[in-house]
């Protein structure tokens, strides 16, 4: 049996209070058994126009789905993402 994930991609956080919200929002996924943590395979690498800025980021398996998600945290002027990795 197939399950949908219910999550919804983030491009940009509003700001930090809006990313520590959704943090705790995630770890509450993980601790109600509907995520974990796994490895990150490749890391983001978020390009500013000067270069690239290497961010701090964490890769979560929705568990129903099997679909693995990327969230990144952000680093100004980066505003972070929470996204689906295809």
């Amino acid at each position: 049996m197939t399950f949908c994930c219910p999550w919804e991609e983030v491009d940009a956080f509003v700001s930090l209070a809006e990313f520590r919200s959704f943090e705790r929002w995630m770890l509450g996924q993980v601790s109600g058994g509907l995520a974990r943590q796994v490895p990150v395979a490749t890391p983001y690498r978020h390009a500013d126009g000067q270069g690239s800025i290497v961010v701090v980021e964490v890769w979560y398996l929705h568990l129903p789905s099997r679909e693995q998600w990327r969230l990144v945290w952000p680093e100004p002027p980066f505003n972070g993402i929470f996204k689906k990795i295809a």
